[in-house]
Parts: structure tokens; sequence; C-alpha cells
């Protein structure tokens, strides 16, 4: 009896379960998507360290999913209770007619059990179908094809979800038994006449209060965007804990400062129901304004971490398209360097390079073409960056200057024009050339090539160890490959200048660039300086292949946690807010019969339920935007350090997700709302 009591009731309350019900199923769905993720590298076509990757993918994966499901098991909490808040006078009539508490609960657990097996089966039907999507996109990612065709399921991943959410649910169900049991029938019987209490009474106080939040969310601002995420020093621990302290403040006087902003201009707050839906808005506000300031740091973070680590994925793949010009570098170090190279032979750089060549037995067939650069620096540091740039003003760019500790610790390399022009030959650009009393400043990293500009534009000639040169600024990558831009500054000079300062100079590094035969040859040339060994020598060797391999790792990690993360955060804030407004809406159903007995019409009343609850999905989404907009604006530095930045297509995926989910759940919140007015209306009639 008791079950069909619990069924009849989930069939009943479809719409109080509704939201509840979707949310539970994206929740399932994804969790199920993502954990497939390791068993997907079974249907595609992989290398061993690509397959590699997607293992240690799948390890990540599974780790955040805990925090996951931490948030879901929360979201999970707070949506019974509002369905259990929202039947008290139900179980008032069950306990008044006989039914012991025992009894009550029983019916409660069934029902959550109910809702949770019916979405746990549906999401993970979705889910399936979500991978599927997933896959073709881990195939694309890793630049490979899905072999044959069907649907893929993970019986590993579905494991693990039944198990987490089944967790889930038990511990919600004990605790929604938990709280049944503590409510007295007098409350219960009371329910509906209980209002929310104003937390800010005072609207002048409320106003005064708004304007320290809005100076308090400014200072931590400017401190952020003065000192960066350069460190977290205490610095940075002040501007975080200003803008937590203004948000919350924001959130506790916001709605006593509206209602004061609105009762100033009379002509909008008399106007239709204006005056009603303002006070009700108000009053939700003061009454959730912890729960609002939660979902706002939520939504934060939902937005920085998807527009952020997207835009992390798109830097570095335009990083990796400029630096794989060559199939195989090979950095040759000295592990035993005398002070000049002219000391001895064998630390000169055609002296690494011939011990190289007699490393690899087979190079001759391997290798079709190379070319040796040999790197070399000032021991007294006389050649920095602070001297390079001399009093020429220029500044540093801000993604730069303040992530090293002076600029005359940054050293600037020189290299001969000859051995520049052969590395540019390799990769098929045009020669550069230069006048006697000449000198090419180059780097690799976009964010300094301006700046290397306007300092030749504005220096004319510096002191290149006493001799006078002019200066002239270039882009080009030339050093050793890895997967990110790391040339603040190179010096080219002419080869007689060189010559006659060597003995001023010490080697650093000798970086010979490869083509190979072929893709075979590149990977079997690769493995031979790999396992190359000479006396008093080092070979540090990069290739094309395993520089976008890393890419390829590290834009899946960041890429596919950036969405699992942000989705669930976005998923879950939308709930929340939905849950509240509906909540708001059936306790004030008797407000509403009112404006009805009135003789309001339905459009007025729901234009007014438009605006409350588009206005309490735009709150927290509006403080979020603005805290994310000054946040990424700081990341954008840290990126731009590391190459290229393009924040236009990860905001565009942002805003997409931003507008499918948020704005869908506020349009079925919206329409849900109306319905429940709707009948209230016509039962009236």
């Amino acid at each position: 009896m008791y079950a069909r009591i619990a069924l009849g009731n989930v069939r009943r309350s479809i719409r109080d379960f509704g939201i509840y019900f979707l949310t539970l199923v994206l929740g399932v769905a994804v969790y199920y998507a993502f954990n497939s993720v390791t068993q997907q590298s079974a249907v595609l076509r992989l290398s061993g360290n690509m397959r590699t990757l997607v293992q240690e993918l799948g390890t990540i994966i599974r780790g955040v999913s805990i925090f996951v499901a931490v948030l879901l098991a929360f979201l999970v909490l707070f949506g019974n209770r509002f369905l259990i808040r929202r039947r008290k006078r139900e179980f008032a009539i069950y306990l008044t007619l006989g039914m012991d508490r025992r009894h009550v609960s029983g019916i409660v657990a069934m029902e959550s059990l109910a809702v949770g097996a019916g979405a746990l089966v549906v999401g993970l039907a979705v889910g399936v179908l979500l991978s599927q999507a997933l896959l073709y996109a881990t195939a694309r990612l890793f630049n490979t094809h899905v072999t044959g065709f069907g649907l893929m399921f993970s019986g590993q991943a579905c494991a693990y979800t039944v198990m987490s959410f089944a967790i889930i649910f038990l511990v919600v169900g004990a605790l929604n038994v938990f709280e049944v049991s503590r409510f007295r029938l007098i409350d219960l019987m009371n329910a509906d006449r209980k209002g929310e209490k104003s937390l800010v009474r005072n609207l002048p106080l409320s106003v005064a209060l708004f304007v320290v939040s809005l100076a308090l969310i400014g200072v931590a601002y400017h401190e952020l965007r003065v000192n960066g995420m350069y460190a977290i020093d205490w610095r940075f621990n002040l501007a975080t804990a200003l803008v937590s302290v203004g948000t919350f403040l924001l959130f506790f006087s916001v709605s006593g400062f509206l209602l004061r902003l609105g009762q100033s201009a009379r002509g909008f707050y008399l106007r239709g129901l204006n005056m009603f839906a303002l006070r009700q808005l108000s009053s939700r506000v003061n009454s959730a304004w912890v729960s609002i300031s939660i979902v706002c740091a939520a939504l934060f973070l939902a937005i920085t971490s998807t527009c952020g680590g997207f835009a992390i994925v798109s830097s570095i793949n335009q990083s990796v398209s400029a630096i794989t010009h060559y199939d195989v570098s090979v950095a040759m170090y000295s592990t035993a360097q005398t002070s000049h190279a002219s000391d001895a032979d064998d630390v000169s750089g055609s002296g690494k390079e011939a011990l190289l060549k007699a490393s690899v037995p087979d190079w001759d067939s391997l290798v079709a073409d190379s070319a040796r650069i040999d790197l070399y620096q000032d021991p007294s540091m006389r050649l920095n960056l602070k001297t390079l740039r001399g009093d020429t003003g220029v500044e540093l760019p801000d993604s730069f200057a303040k992530y090293t500790n002076g600029l005359d610790k940054v050293p600037i390399y020189v290299v001969s024009l000859s051995q520049y022009n052969a590395t540019l030959a390799l990769r098929g650009d045009k020669p550069a050339t230069l006048k006697a009393n000449e000198a090419l400043v180059t780097t690799d990293m976009n964010n300094m090539v301006g700046f290397w500009q306007r300092v030749a534009l504005k220096r004319g000639s510096f002191d290149f160890l006493g001799t006078a040169l002019r200066l002239r600024a270039r882009s080009t990558t030339m050093e050793y490959q890895n997967s990110v831009n790391t040339s603040v500054g190179t010096i080219v000079v002419p080869d007689a200048a060189l010559e006659s300062k060597r003995a001023q100079l010490e080697p650093l590094s000798s970086l010979l660039n490869v083509k190979t035969a072929g893709s075979r040859a590149e990977a079997r040339l690769y493995k031979e300086v790999v396992k190359a060994h000479q006396p008093g020598l080092l070979f540090a060797a990069g290739s094309k292949s395993t520089a976008k391999e890393e890419v390829v790792g590290l834009t899946a990690i960041v890429g596919y946690l950036a969405l699992y993360i942000g989705f669930v955060l976005f998923v879950s804030c939308a709930a929340i807010l939905a849950i509240q407004q509906l909540s708001d809406v059936a306790e004030s159903a008797p407000r509403y019969r009112v404006l009805f007995d009135l003789g309001a019409e339905r459009s007025m009343v729901n234009h007014a339920i438009l605006a409350q609850i588009a206005t309490y999905f735009l709150f927290p989404l509006v403080v979020a935007l603005a805290h994310s907009y000054v946040a990424l604006g700081v990341l954008g530095g840290v990126i731009k350090s590391l190459g290229v930045l393009d924040f236009l297509r990860p905001l565009g995926v942002t805003m997409a997700i931003v507008l499918v989910l948020y704005g869908g759940y506020f349009l079925l919140t919206y329409g849900m709302a109306r319905g429940v007015i709707g009948e209230k209306a016509r039962r009236r009639e």
C-alpha cells in the first residue's frame, strides 16, 4: 500500500519533481560519459604513447569525479529538502489520518528511490549517447578515427556511476527520513502560514552596505589587476578576501538597495505589479542571500574554468604550430664546460655535432638536412634584458615583467648570422641580412615582439661588449623544440663581430635542428639520439611527434576538465536557483490568489513572475561575469607569457554553454512557475 502511495505521489507531483529529475539525469549522463574516456581507447587507433595519455586522462577524471559526486550530493540534498518543504501539509494529513512517522518516512524514502532509480536509468541511456559524441571528439583531438561503428558501452564507467549515485541516494534518503521524523504536527499544519523574515530591515543601512560592498570589490579588483597572479602572497590573499566579503555583503544588501531605488522612481514603482514584484524579490533575496552568494562563487568558477581552460588549450595549440618546424631538435651540452669555446675542440659546436653523429650509426640515411646553431652568453652578465633595453623607457609586457625578480638577471644569448640563416633555410624562410654594424634581436614569444620592435626603434644602437651595433627586431623560432615558446630574446650578430668577441663569451649550448627522411626516420632518429651517450656530453632531444603528443595530452586534460567541471557547476547553479524560485512561487500562491481576486490580469501576473525569475537568475550571473572578466584578464597575462592568447573562441564556447544550460533552466523555471500560478487562477475561476 505504501509503495502505491509513493508511486502515486511521484506521478501526481511530476511537475514538482521535473527540474529535480532533469538535473539528476544530466548529472548521471555527464558523470558516465566522462568516466568512460578510458574505455574509448579500445576503439581508437592510437599509438602506445597516445593510449597511455588516454589512461592518464581517465585517472585524472576519476579523481575529479569525487569532487563532482560531492557537489551532486549537495545538489540532490538541496532538491529533496525543497520537495519535503513543499509537502508539509500533505505529511500533516498523513499523520492526522493515523499514519505513524515511520510509515511517512518510508513513503518519502520510496519516493526518493523511485525518482533516483528512474533518473539513473534515463541518465545512463543519455550518457551512452553523450559518450559517443565524446568518443568522436577524442578521436579528432588525437588525430585518429574510430574503428567500426556502433554504440560503445563501458561496463566499468556504468558500475562506477551506479555505485556513486547509489551512495548519494542512500545518504540523502537517510537524511530525508531523519528530517521527516523530526517534524511536529503543529508545525506541519501551519507550514503555509509561516513567512520569510527579512534579514535587512533598515533600508538606509542596506544602501550603505551596498556601497561598502562595491568599494570592497573595487579595491579587490584593483589589487588583483595591479599585482596579478604572480605569486600567492599576502596581496593575492587580500584581494581574495576582499572580493569574497564584498560579494557576500553585496547580496546581503542588494535587495534593500533595489527596493529603495525602486521607491525613489515613483513612476516605475507604481506601474502595474512592479511594487508587488519588487517586494517579492526583495523578500526572497533577503532570505536566500547566502545561497545566492555561493551560487555566484560557483558560477565564477564555472566561467573561469571553462573559458580559461579553453583559452589555454587554444594558446598551446597555436604555440605548437609555431615551434614544430623541425622533425627532430637536439640540445647538446658539455658537462665539463671550459671557460672559452676555443680552449678545447670537444666543447665546440662542431665537436659536439661530430660526437652526436658518431653515436647514431645510420645518421646519414635518416637525416635529410640539418642546421646547427651555437648559443653564447656573457659570463659577466653585461648582456641582459635590462642593458639591452637601455634608457628607452619601453615597458615590458605585464604578462612578463612581474614574473622576473630583476631584468638584469635575464640573460640575452648571442648567435652568429650564418648559423641563424642556415636555420631559417632549413624551415624554408628567407635569410636575414645584416650590415657590419647591425644586430638582430629575435624572440619566439609573441608578446615580446612588439617590445623589441619599440626598443629597436628608440634605442638605435647598443654596446655589444665594446662595439656599437644598431639594433633590429624580428620574431623567429630557432631553439630547442618543446610545447611552449620560451625565448625572451636572442641577439644575432655578424660572424665577424662574434669572432672578435669570442674571448669575452662562453658557450652555453649547441642546438641541432634536423629534417629527417620521413616519419619512420624521425621516430628512429629520435630513439637513437635519446640513447646516445658520449663522455662529457649531454644530449636532450625533442621531436615534432613528441611535441605534438605532449600538446595533445595537455589539451585533452585541460579541455576535458574545463568542460566537465564547468558543465556540472552550471547545471548545479541553475538547478539551485530554479528550485528556489519554484519553491518561492509555491509558497507565495496565496498572494497571487489575492492579486487575481483584486482583478489582476494573468498577463500582468505572468510579467511579474518573469521579472522576478529573470532578475533572480541574472543577479549572481552578472556579478560572476564581472569577477570572471577581471580574473580572466589577469590569467590572460599568465597565458601570454607562454605565447599566443585567443579569448574569442573560448568565450564563445562558454557563452554557448551558459545560454543552453543556464538559459534553458531559466525558461523551464518560468514555464513551470506560470503553470503553478495558472492552476491557482483556474481554481478561482
